[in-house]
This record gives C-alpha cells, structure tokens and sequence, in this order.
C-alpha cells in the first residue's frame, strides 16, 4: 500500500507577546520617569534679566499677573488672604524661599506688597523669576 505523505507543517506565526510585553514596560518606565514642567497657574510674560542665579527646587511659587491675580504653587487667591494661605503652604511645605513669578507688566507696588506680606510670615529667601537673556542667545 502507498504510503500517506504527511502534511508538511506550516510556519509556526511568530510569538509577539515578549515583544508586546517588552513596549509595554517601555512605556511605563517612560511615564514614570518623565518630569512634567509645573504649570503655571496665571499666564504671564517674566521679565529679562543677564546673570540670573538659580534657587534650588523646593520653594514656594508665588505668581502675580498684571491685572494682580495671585496665586500659590497654582491656587488662585486674593491680597486678602494671601498671609493665611502663605503661612499655610509655609508650614505644609517646611519651605522658608519663595519665588514671585511676576508679569512685566505688573505693578511694582503689587510686587512690593507681596514681599512685604511674605517677610511677615518670616519668609527667610525672597526671589524673583526672570528668563536668562544669555541661554536664549546661546540657542539661536
């Protein structure tokens, strides 16, 4: 009797789950690692400045429009309240620096005010947020 040949096997499809599974943590690792710029609260342009120095990360971020709306690492509040919610973020935080972020455009009266306010509270390093006109020009 004739013997059967047997059927010639396909080509096994290639497995990608490891590769899926691979991506996958690819992913993860970069959304966790990622370092999201912290959004301003208030839209503002800062002003210019040549040699800027630079504070270290943990501070107290006080930002001030021109029109005078404040707000507190991106809590909007008003000149009323602002030693309360100053002293609160203060002793939340343990942070003795702020740092105002303030318009071009905003009154220099409203500035002084919040520096005023914030040596109440004890506010120990009072800083000021400017773009370095030197980095720009080394980029272009």
């Amino acid at each position: 009797m004739p013997r059967k040949k047997e059927p010639i096997p396909a080509a096994d499809a290639m497995n990608l789950t490891p590769l899926i599974d691979a991506v996958f943590l690819l992913l993860i690792f970069f959304m966790v690692t990622t370092v999201f710029k912290n959004p301003a609260q208030l839209k503002m342009v800062i002003p210019d400045a040549h040699h800027p120095s630079k504070l270290d990360k943990k501070q107290i971020v006080v930002e001030l429009d021109e029109e005078g709306n404040i707000a507190i690492n991106g809590i909007p509040v008003n000149f009323d309240s602002f030693e309360a919610y100053l002293a609160q973020e203060k002793h939340q935080s343990g942070n003795n620096t702020i740092l105002i972020r303030a318009d071009v455009s905003a009154k220099h009266g409203d500035v002084l005010k919040l520096m005023k306010m914030a040596r109440a509270q004890q506010i120990e390093t009072i800083a000021m947020a400017v773009r370095d006109l030197n980095e720009e020009s080394s980029q272009q």
